[in-house]
């Protein structure tokens, strides 16, 4: 790994312990603030920073994008107020699941601007200082809309390839002089066309050689 990571790493430590900041330059801790603001803003997830009560106090550009929102909308707003008319949670349920569910993400529908909705995939986490004292939460946001909609399509196609798949099961009554079978209605119909209207089978007339010898005696001589 770039040794630049661990001189990062450790100017923002020394950000959050009092009284150690002075042992790097300004120049240094600087660079270190503007890589990381530089690599959130440049982000493709939609990322927002909230306070404790859940109030947003930063939000990158791909957030405003994503939800069509403009800075001045969303700094100060309460995330769970942004995204009150949410269809199957509140937005609370993002901070609520912060604590319980490291490491894990999970999927919402939300509203842009507009009120047109769409599904993100999101990953909660604490904000905490070095001291290990949590400050606030972050919330990274993904839009995985094409996703579901592919996931839609594909169990729709599943599910009418199963519509088209029509399986004779259980116990069909059948006549056992002229073999003709009984549908669910009542009525009594002849066994190739029952097994037509109910399956996939396509029949291929034939003569079987036993009935072959009953039908045409001469021939089998």
């Amino acid at each position: 790994m770039d040794k630049s990571y661990y001189k990062i790493k450790e100017i923002f430590q020394s950000i959050s312990c009092p009284g150690t900041a002075e042992n790097f330059a300004k120049e240094s801790i600087d660079d270190a603030l503007n890589i990381v603001v530089d690599a959130v803003n440049s982000s493709v997830s939609g990322i927002i920073i909230t306070d404790l009560e859940g109030n947003i106090r930063f939000a990158n550009p791909a957030f405003c994008k994503m939800f069509d929102y403009e800075i001045i909308d969303v700094l100060g707003k309460n995330a769970a107020e942004l995204f009150s008319d949410r269809k199957i949670r509140q937005f609370v349920d993002v901070l609520s699941i912060i604590d319980s569910n490291r490491n894990r993400t999970e999927e919402f529908i939300v509203n842009k601007k507009d009120g047109v909705s769409f599904f993100v995939e999101v990953f909660a986490s604490s904000v905490t200082t070095v001291s290990d004292e949590r400050i606030g939460r972050m919330a990274s946001f993904v839009d995985i809309t094409k996703r579901k909609m592919l996931e839609a399509d594909l169990e729709k196609r599943l599910q009418d390839a199963l519509d088209q798949i029509k399986v004779l099961s259980g116990i069909l009554p059948i006549c056992s002089s002229c073999k003709r079978i009984r549908d669910d209605r009542g009525r009594w119909n002849q066994l190739e066309s029952y097994i037509k209207e109910n399956s996939e089978a396509v029949f291929s007339h034939g003569i079987c050689p036993d009935c072959a010898k009953k039908i045409y005696p001469e021939l089998s001589k």
